[in-house]
């Protein structure tokens, strides 16, 4: 018999061919049939994934179908296992939250918890215990009649007068552990957010709840690919680990991002994504705050809709390359603390009524350093086109920028210096036409302005506040500007050289 085609299966196929996978496979991989009509080996992925060896690779095709998740689909401590649908026909949709209030006061440092009904949760969910006063994330691992055994001591108190209860709050799947080697592939995700209760202790808690697919911090080389994502209570995507890639899905609806790369994390590839309309945060989110992130790679993404298209943020090494992005409100692309950056090549518009982009185009602050902003197209942006705030050894070369309501490039801040904008194109800041936004302005000590042409800005070309030092203003092509007093450059820094600078 012919053996099927790889990758499988590339189309619906018959169960009579299902039984020939052996042939398929045959010294490869254990690979395990999941069907919900039990017509397969198994009737759902969590016992296919049980029931595979650990230390050796499988395989777990599933078929179309939508399969409830009243707990996450756990991966932990596995290598080399591969989940896969059949496209969005497969759908892991997670189940309505379920909740019960605790009935005995749930002292901080013990285990379990009384509750009015334990009949209705189950071994190994992960469940939100919480009052009114604190809350954290835990796993039931037995249950005797009322009372619920959790994998870790309680680190507050709760308290039946405070509104205490226990509710379910997990993603649709964990890949947790040690594991390494994980691909998820071709399947839907249904989060459910609607029906779900979700709160989070800050931006990247260690525990898992309420994404749609989560990697915990020792994860290592894994993949999800070709996944459609949507509607989930927390990230979309979240991961931490390292070596991991995240390529070709869509990510929507998701209450924060759609895909976190989370701190910590180190050799991520984000890759090909469509992420668009989250409900309340970004595209793409790399990094949080000062917190540190390793090497990341943002390629090729398209994010519209979102609070921000992609911010990065804390640490190092982190380019952001060949993006589409259409209509954020905030930033297209912002950079938080973050040294050794590459923007490049990237597609940055909004509204044509110049009401997206509130921050910026590109939004470089808290003192960022070390980067290169090349060959960027930003256009109708309600804030400035690019802004540099803080920002240090920052180059800003060969970008065109147009019809953006405040300055095209700003540096700014008491900590500016050491930064170069050369070879660039503006065209029509000051779209609101309130004669304060110039083409270019500068703040900040030994900065370098040259060869970039200024056209249509409504008041000057380049503008060298009082806060600058020691600029360099060489070459620049400056037309059509309406500065008062009449100039293409106002100068109001120290020791500023301008010269052969052309003005009509």
């Amino acid at each position: 018999m012919m053996p099927l085609p790889k990758p499988y299966p590339p189309n619906e196929i018959d169960y009579q061919d299902w039984d020939d996978l052996s042939d398929n496979y045959a010294g490869k991989a254990a690979t395990l049939i999941v069907d919900a009509g039990g017509k397969g080996d198994h009737s759902t992925i969590q016992e296919a994934v049980d029931a595979l060896p650990s230390t050796s690779a499988g395989e777990v095709l599933v078929k179309g179908g939508t399969y409830t998740l009243t707990r996450a689909v756990l991966i932990e401590n596995r290598e080399d296992l591969v989940i896969r649908g059949v496209g969005k026909a497969t759908e892991l949709k997670v189940a309505n939250k379920v909740q019960e209030l605790i009935a005995t006061d749930a002292a901080s440092g013990q285990k379990n918890v009384i509750v009015a009904d334990g009949s209705s949760l189950a071994v190994g969910q992960h469940v939100c215990v919480r009052d009114d006063s604190a809350f954290e994330v835990n796993r039931i691992t037995s249950i005797n009649g009322n009372t619920l055994t959790m994998e870790d001591n309680l680190a507050s108190q709760y308290d039946v007068s405070d509104n205490g209860r226990v509710y379910t709050c997990h993603s649709a799947i964990y890949i947790t552990g040690s594991s390494k080697r994980i691909r998820i592939h071709n399947l839907l995700v249904e989060g459910n957010r609607a029906n779900q209760e979700f709160s989070r202790e800050g931006y990247f808690p260690d525990e898992h709840q309420g994404d749609g697919i989560r990697l915990s911090a020792a994860t290592e080389s894994c993949v999800v690919e070709g996944c459609w994502i949507k509607s989930a209570a927390g990230h979309g995507i979240c991961a931490g680990g390292v070596g991991h890639r995240f390529a070709h899905n869509e990510c929507w609806d998701n209450e924060y991002d759609g895909v976190n790369v989370e701190p910590g994390c180190d050799r991520v590839l984000v890759l090909g994504n469509h992420c668009h309309d989250q409900n309340s945060w970004n595209g793409i989110q790399v990094g949080y705050g000062n917190n540190g992130i390793g090497t990341v790679s943002v390629i090729g993404n398209h994010c519209h809709g979102n609070r921000q298209g992609i911010a990065a943020q804390g640490g190092a090494n982190v380019e952001i390359v060949g993006n589409v992005l259409q209509d954020n409100v905030e930033d297209g692309i912002e950079i938080w603390s973050m040294d050794r950056f590459v923007i490049s090549g990237n597609v940055i518009s909004g509204a044509d009524d110049v009401s997206d982009m509130t921050g910026a185009g590109i939004h470089v602050e808290q003192v960022s350093s070390v980067g290169l902003i090349t060959g960027n197209l930003i256009e109708l942006c309600a804030g400035h086109g690019i802004h540099l705030q803080d920002a240090a050894y920052v180059t800003v070369t060969g970008n065109t920028i147009r019809k953006v309501t405040k300055h095209g490039v700003n540096l700014s801040g008491d900590s500016a210096r050491d930064c170069v904008i050369s070879g660039n194109t503006v065209i029509g800041a000051d779209q609101g036409d309130t004669a304060t936004y110039n083409g270019i302005a500068v703040a900040g000590d030994r900065c370098c302005i040259t060869g970039n042409r200024l056209d249509d800005c409504d008041k000057y070309a380049i503008h060298i506040t009082s806060a600058s030092d020691r600029t360099l203003c060489l070459g620049n092509h400056c037309y059509q500007y309406t500065g008062v007093p009449v100039g293409a450059i106002l100068d109001e820094g120290t020791n500023t050289t301008i010269d052969h600078n052309v003005t009509a």
